[in-house]
């Protein structure tokens, strides 16, 4: 029997995943944050960071076998064509996120890809998936089209116009609201939330249409405040930060904590220090 997988689990109840993004791709640290147990997910992001897919591998694996399914295996693809969607599920990942959604013909186009006949096109010889659910490869395509999480990001103007065609769409489990794109493609600064009106409004828009059609929706957040605030808002898939920002951002809370300095406006993540290094490690001419 096919292991459950938890997140698509909660948020088809409307209870909250809160999980996070990987970044960093190192499969010890993926580890050791599987092992403290804080998040229900956790994704590797193929869209925006370099990873290799043996290595995705690698990771999927050790959050599915660690967490002995409890901690669900995500991926953003970095598009929603067909060797994107099941590379990365072939690799391991129980659930893909597809990035810029704007029509519902791509919407459809995720969906198919990423379910075997008789509900999509998926090829079915991969060597590892079936692994991470606990059981053998027929087993497995038999029964992961009602496990495997299919999520569409809106992320762009064009998106949210077209939501409520998206949603029509059979089989989307989640909608996910890309804060940043979102930000970007109506005109206004790359956050991951603002009171901005425009936002605002796009937001409300995906939202409502998502509780009418019943679909979940999700973010991702900066920080434990943000992630509670979604949640009371109705969100249920929520991202806390990445492997990238903890690191960052507690390097630069000791630094700071060191030196007197306060958190800089642009967080400590973002904060980028060159000018401090030796002129020989900046590949200058020593003075």
């Amino acid at each position: 029997m096919l292991r459950t997988n938890r997140t698509l689990e909660l948020i088809r109840q409307g209870s909250p995943a809160v999980g996070t993004w990987l970044q960093l791709h190192s499969v010890p640290a993926t580890r050791l944050l599987v092992a403290q147990g804080a998040f229900r997910w956790m994704l590797v992001d193929f869209e925006h960071t370099p990873v290799d897919h043996a290595t995705a591998s690698n990771i999927f694996g050790a959050i599915s076998d660690l967490s002995a399914g409890e901690v669900t295996p995500v991926a953003r693809v970095a598009a929603g064509t067909v060797d994107h969607i099941k590379h990365a599920l072939d690799a391991g990942a129980q659930g893909v996120i597809v990035p810029m959604v704007n029509s519902a013909e791509e919407a459809a186009d995720a969906v198919r890809f990423a379910r075997f006949p008789p509900h999509g096109e998926r090829g079915g010889g991969g060597m590892l998936p079936h692994v991470g659910f606990g059981v053998n490869a027929p087993d497995y395509i038999a029964q992961a089209n009602d496990e495997i999480l299919v999520g569409v990001q809106i992320e762009t103007a064009q998106g949210v116009a077209n939501i409520k065609e998206i949603l029509a769409v059979e089989g989307i489990d989640l909608v996910f609201i890309g804060p940043n794109d979102l930000h970007l493609s109506l005109g206004l600064p790359a956050k991951f939330w603002s009171p901005e009106p425009a936002f605002q409004e796009a937001v409300r828009t995906v939202t409502e249409a998502c509780r009418e059609h019943g679909v979940p929706y999700g973010t991702l957040c900066r920080d434990s405040a943000s992630v509670r605030d979604r949640i009371d808002d109705g969100f249920s898939f929520v991202g806390l930060a990445s492997d990238l920002h903890f690191l960052l951002t507690k390097a630069g809370e000791e630094y700071g904590a060191l030196h007197g300095m306060t958190e800089p406006a642009s967080t400590w993540c973002n904060m980028v220090n060159l000018d401090r290094l030796p002129d020989s490690l900046r590949g200058l001419p020593r003075s």
